[in-house]
């Protein structure tokens, strides 16, 4: 009998999060109860039947793209351990991207007013990587902590790789 050997076991595994889409949903929510209050005001002829039903069923179907959207966008997973930075996405395939921290040159935080208001933002991490230079991560609910923690987490990865920045 032969033994199995043990999985190998990857770098520890700091922080796993996903993108923020809650907002998605009340915009879907807001737009389905949009296209029942339209269909009950064209019944009773309040609205004309001809304007009700064309716009009940425009926001009916932004709703659907919405939830649509919804899906998409939570099936994205981004973890970070301390080699490496994994974005896995996809609802029925997966397609896995990865970068490793200490080719990271850069990071951006990007908030909008509304953004900042809601504690989301975007974070671009900017690397030296040859397939994928430039990666968006979000939009990410608590991107402030989230930026912190992988610019702490680059500058660890380029201190254990002894990497030393060169500027062109």
């Amino acid at each position: 009998m032969v033994a199995a050997d043990p999985p190998a076991a990857g770098p520890p595994v700091l922080a796993t999060f996903r993108a923020d889409a809650r907002l998605r949903l009340w915009g879907a929510a807001s737009c389905a109860s949009l296209a029942i209050l339209f269909t009950i005001l064209g019944y009773p002829h309040t609205i004309r039947p001809l304007v009700a039903g064309p716009v009940a069923a425009t926001f009916l179907l932004w709703s659907a793209y919405l939830v649509l959207t919804f899906a998409a966008r939570r099936a994205v997973r981004y973890t970070l351990s301390t080699q490496r930075l994994e974005i896995e996405k996809g609802v029925f395939g997966r397609h896995l991207e990865s970068v490793d921290l200490w080719r990271v040159r850069d990071l951006v935080l990007d908030q909008t007013f509304v953004e900042r208001l809601r504690g989301v933002g975007r974070i671009t991490v900017y690397s030296s990587d040859q397939a994928e230079p430039v990666l968006e991560l979000g939009p990410l609910a608590g991107a402030k902590p989230l930026y912190d923690h992988l610019r702490d987490a680059v500058a660890s990865a380029r201190k254990d790789a002894r990497v030393v920045p060169l500027d062109r």
